[in-house]
């Protein structure tokens, strides 16, 4: 892997790399956050102020519907999901099979917060980054099954078999690294 350190090393490990870029973090209302995420019984507030702080803002019209009808309507099969040790994810996919990549994925980290890592671009750049692959085109042109199969069959299989425990620093470290590289000073920076 290549895992980028901003001083004279080139590569560093894994877990130096997460304790480094999770220190570069920053979002709003991560204090939202923690205590939805943390709620074992969730409510239509807490999945409102999830994808509230997901989105970064206030919810337009057409995503508001979207959450309404999709997500909270269902939520007390998300409860349901949230009381089980494990999740069925071919149910789980076929309940939520219209909804986006980014935001499935994300009602499933709500789900299950230490099991599934959150999915955005910042993420997917920096896996791709750090394994040596292009990650210039990066954008929201990527289709939700092209999102959903990097999910599963790559970047999942990738924490998994790296042990990593704390999914909320590594989020926190790959969307600080993710964001810093789609600046395109990156390349001064590390050289």
């Amino acid at each position: 892997m290549n895992l980028p350190y901003l001083n004279k090393q080139s590569y560093i490990s894994l877990d130096s790399f997460i304790d480094s870029w999770s220190k570069l973090y920053s979002f709003s209302n991560e204090a939202v956050y923690n205590k939805s995420i943390s709620q074992e019984i969730l409510t239509k507030t807490d999945i409102q102020n999830l994808y509230e702080w997901k989105n970064g803002m206030v919810l337009s019209l057409i995503k508001q519907n979207s959450l309404e009808t999709k997500i909270k309507s269902k939520l007390s099969l998300i409860n349901a999901f949230k009381a089980k040790d494990e999740i069925n994810l071919d149910v789980y996919k076929m309940e939520f099979k219209n909804l986006s990549a980014v935001w499935k994925i994300f009602l499933l980290h709500i789900i299950k917060p230490n099991e599934f890592p959150i999915y955005d671009q910042h993420i997917h750049r920096t896996f791709l980054f750090i394994h040596n692959e292009d990650f210039s085109n990066i954008s929201t042109f990527i289709t939700n099954q092209n999102k959903e199969r990097f999910y599963f069959d790559r970047y999942l299989p990738f924490i998994q078999s790296n042990n990593i425990e704390d999914l909320k620093k590594l989020d926190e470290a790959f969307f600080a690294f993710g964001q810093f590289l789609k600046t395109r000073n990156y390349a001064t920076l590390l050289n």
